[in-house]
């Protein structure tokens, strides 16, 4: 069995809304395991193996699912439903089955455990007088049903499977937290790649995993962040440059080979899932946000947190938060 995972963000760079990186793991019957070669050996062609039920591109889709970087996948006129159909229908593929019929109960299949714990952010926070949204939400269950069976048959006779998904979740109060002691948004991100990678070693090292990481920011040297993650483990660089930095990392009867990759997300399906699992899951904490102070300020415009509209959000919120009673540093992120 070839195991081939990807690991990516959403939310990097925004003024508001969460950080969350996510992780997806697939696997390949009858290919072999992953370490032979380990940084030659072409990982597989997902997007063909799997052309009768999934595509790249949301023009040629025509009832398949599109499956890409999560920033091609979201549309002004479509939203997050093109993300939440891909997301929700590996997730119920039966090799893996998530339940996710609120967004808590996708939180907790993902692996998200700050969720529950939220009452100093009361914009997420979930209780009997505003429940977590049930799911889907742009979808009907009648379709998601259909792409479930249609993703399950072409998968199994492909011979692929979804092994595993999950998503870290960073609220603004441990982002900053995070930030102002790492001084470093980098460093926090990578926290959250470690721990994900430091899962996927656990639950599958011993298949010797292939793990795309899509590469944030300019770095290009990751040996000392990986042996912090695996310090009792042997780690050799196979590869450094400006578009690709690969290593090996072993230790007894485990190996896995860990590629940071500029546009992984656009090359790799992992990375691809990965990318759109965090995005749906932020784009679904942003309706949270946005609906809780749209009923206290209904004349502000709901935003996405990013950059320029961000700013103006906050020129619009920011004299509101004393009648509120919040610190803006649960609220606004560190730069």
């Amino acid at each position: 069995m070839y195991v081939y995972a990807g690991i990516d963000e959403a939310g990097y760079g925004p003024m508001f809304g969460p950080l969350v990186v996510g992780r997806a793991v697939l696997a390949v019957r009858d290919r072999g395991i992953g370490n032979s070669d380990p940084d030659q050996k072409a990982p597989p062609a997902m997007w063909d193996l799997l052309s009768r039920a999934v595509c790249k591109s949301l023009s040629k889709r025509k009832g398949r699912i599109a499956v890409n970087d999560s920033k091609k996948l979201r549309t002004a006129a479509a939203g997050i439903k093109h993300l939440e159909m891909g997301v929700l229908a590996f997730a119920g593929m039966k090799d893996i089955n998530l339940r996710a019929e609120t967004v808590g109960c996708l939180l907790d299949a993902l692996g998200e455990s700050t969720h529950t714990d939220l009452q100093h952010l009361p914009w997420y926070h979930a209780c009997d007088d505003r429940p977590w949204h049930a799911l889907p939400t742009c979808n009907t269950e009648g379709e998601l049903a259909v792409a479930r069976g249609m993703l399950g048959a072409v998968a199994a006779d492909a011979g692929v499977k979804m092994l595993d998904m999950g998503a870290a979740v960073v609220f603004e109060d441990q982002f900053n937290d995070m930030v102002a002691k790492t001084h470093s948004k980098a460093a926090t991100s990578f926290t959250f790649v470690g721990k994900h990678l430091a899962a996927i070693w656990q639950q599958f090292g011993q298949y010797y995993p292939v793990v795309v990481v899509d590469r944030q920011s300019g770095r290009m040297h990751y040996r000392e962040l990986l042996a912090l993650c695996f310090p009792n483990a042997g780690l050799t660089v196979l590869h450094e440059d400006n578009e690709r930095s690969s290593y090996h990392i072993e230790e007894k009867s485990r190996a896995m080979t860990v590629r940071f990759e500029v546009n992984g997300d656009g090359s790799h399906m992992p990375v691809a899932l990965a990318s759109m699992t965090a995005k749906y899951t932020r784009e679904l904490m942003m309706m949270r946000f946005n609906a809780w102070f749209g009923e206290r300020f209904p004349h502000v415009k709901p935003t996405a947190g990013y950059a320029t509209d961000g700013k103006r959000w906050w020129t619009e919120i920011e004299p509101e938060l004393g009648s509120l009673k919040i610190e803006p540093a649960l609220l606004k992120r560190m730069s």
